[in-house]
């Protein structure tokens, strides 16, 4: 090859060289191209409310329950501790049973027409339920039932002869055995004599009261046949001076256990023993009196009056009274009729007549030895003295 030949050659290579070059530098030299921007992506869809409920609707108001309305009528006080105390007692104990119960209270009546009069106008204003409690009553009862058949009558204590007529469907007849409790105190009042002689002063003569002295002699007669009984009839129920001068009388004729078959004139008997010369014990009845006079109440008749009171209200309030119906309440099925304990002067008997006693109580409660009632069975203890006449072992008693 020539010199001038290979000259041309080089100068077109190194040319070519430098074109290369050049455009290797244009390549470092221009900024990378930016990461393209990720791809757009859609918003969530909004999620969809939720449909709009309505409110519930609000509960009725419940309609406003009615009362049940009841009245009591009876000879004493609502706070005369003794028979009308009792029944007062238990229309209250009802209370904690019988929703909306309206109560109301009639006191002192003790003639026929007075109760009429009241059992009348509590009728007539549409009250529910009205227990007359006493037990000389059982006419105006009647009559206050056939004038109001839409009103639920019943009469307290009361225990209907076999014979008896018929009652009107409205009415009803409680008996309370409360003369039970006197057979129980009578018992005690035979272990607690010094004198051998016992007594009884009592409101008024009618059956449903005059057993009550009867069986109090009948239990005594129970331990001692023989034991001396003296009783008189005050004809009061409230009078304190009377039942004091009647109370005194027997003391002197030696009487040294003295029953109270009355109400608040039971505080003359009290007075009269208080003042004795000697200790004369006291026995009061319907409710258990020790703390108002510890010094000379043994033991009183609790008579059951108010568990009768609380369950006949209930009964009535349930629907379960029934037409002409009769409801007894005696010692084998009321815990309420019981010879109060002696508290303080449980020392007055001794242990042989605490244990005489307790047998005695628990015979009469399962019906081993049975008390008669003042007008039905064979014998009955509704008049004055029959008691003294009555076999005590053909009842179930074994006298000491």
């Amino acid at each position: 090859m020539s010199i001038h030949r290979l000259l041309k050659f080089l100068a077109i290579f190194f040319a070519l060289a430098l074109v290369v070059a050049a455009c290797g530098n244009d390549d470092d030299d221009e900024p990378a191209a930016p990461a393209p921007e990720p791809a757009a992506t859609e918003a969530p869809a909004p999620e969809p409310e939720p449909a709009a409920t309505e409110a519930p609707a609000p509960e009725p108001e419940p309609e406003p329950m009615e009362p049940f309305r009841v009245a009591f009528f009876y000879p004493g006080t609502n706070d005369d501790i003794s028979w009308s105390n009792a029944w007062w007692d238990g229309a209250q104990a009802a209370a904690a049973n019988v929703p909306n119960l309206e109560l109301e209270f009639v006191e002192l009546l003790n003639e026929p027409d007075a109760y009429v009069q009241q059992g009348s106008a509590f009728a007539d204003q549409g009250y529910d339920f009205l227990l007359f409690a006493h037990g000389a009553m059982v006419d105006p009862a009647i009559q206050v039932a056939t004038n109001f058949p839409d009103t639920q009558i019943c009469m307290a204590p009361h225990h209907p002869a076999p014979d008896a007529p018929p009652i009107p469907d409205n009415m009803c007849w409680v008996e309370v055995d409360q003369h039970n409790a006197n057979f129980l105190t009578g018992v005690i009042a035979a272990l607690a004599t010094e004198t051998g002689t016992i007594g009884s002063l009592n409101g008024f003569e009618f059956p449903a009261l005059t057993r009550q002295p009867e069986a109090f002699h009948l239990g005594a007669r129970c331990v001692n046949p023989d034991i001396g009984f003296e009783q008189e009839y005050i004809n009061t129920w409230v009078d304190t001076a009377v039942a004091k001068a009647a109370a005194q009388s027997l003391i002197a004729s030696g009487a040294d256990v003295i029953l109270s078959a009355t109400d608040q004139a039971v505080l003359g008997i009290i007075d009269a023993a208080q003042e004795a010369d000697t200790q004369v014990w006291v026995v009061p009845s319907y409710y258990d009196s020790f703390d108002i006079a510890p010094d000379v109440v043994l033991t009183s008749a609790v008579h059951g009056l108010a568990d009768a009171g609380q369950a006949m209200i209930e009964r009535a309030y349930a629907g379960e009274i029934g037409p002409g119906s009769y409801h007894q309440f005696d010692v084998t099925n009321t815990a309420g009729i019981i010879a109060a304990p002696l508290y303080d002067n449980a020392g007055v008997l001794t242990d042989e007549d605490w244990a005489i006693f307790e047998d005695i109580d628990a015979k009469v409660r399962t019906g081993e030895i049975t008390i008669p009632d003042e007008t039905a069975g064979d014998p009955t203890i509704g008049a004055a003295g029959s008691a003294a006449s009555i076999d005590v072992t053909a009842l179930g008693c074994t006298p000491r």
